[in-house]
């Protein structure tokens, strides 16, 4: 059975990765992280594969959202918990749209996120988003 302290340990785990990314603050970043976390998406038609630590690159050589005054919106959409592993799907709005999928691993009694799925089609966002019409559909 899952617990409350088990999503609050997924919840603050995200909440580093929202900290990190619009505060451009890599050690932010990193408390949510496993050292052996990967990444994969697209940027545009570009597939991006690599360690984390490209993420941690990337934010280190982009303005911070926070430092250029532009909007930046993370929303979880849902949670999805099975013992010690779960599944977030997160809503991100900054440049655009992207839906991320993190999936986190608890190791002992902390939840750590191992690796961070996205797209950056905006069309997955809005539908997303939409709601069921009168046939539930």
């Amino acid at each position: 059975m899952n617990s409350l302290a088990d999503e609050n340990g997924i919840r603050e785990a995200i909440h580093y990765y929202i900290e990190g990314m619009r505060t451009g603050n890599v050690e932010v970043l990193r408390q949510g992280f496993h050292q052996q976390a990967i990444l994969c998406g697209y940027l545009g038609d570009e597939m991006i594969a690599a360690p984390i630590e490209g993420l941690y690159d990337w934010v280190n050589s982009n303005p911070a959202p926070v430092t250029t005054g532009e909007a930046f919106d993370c929303e979880v959409l849902s949670l999805e918990i099975t013992g010690r592993v779960a599944s977030a799907k997160v809503r991100e709005a900054h440049e655009g749209a992207v839906i991320d999928y993190f999936h986190l691993l608890k190791h002992g009694d902390r939840w750590w996120i191992v690796s961070k799925l996205w797209d950056t089609d905006v069309c997955l966002c809005v539908l997303s988003a939409q709601q069921p019409n009168s046939e539930g559909i």
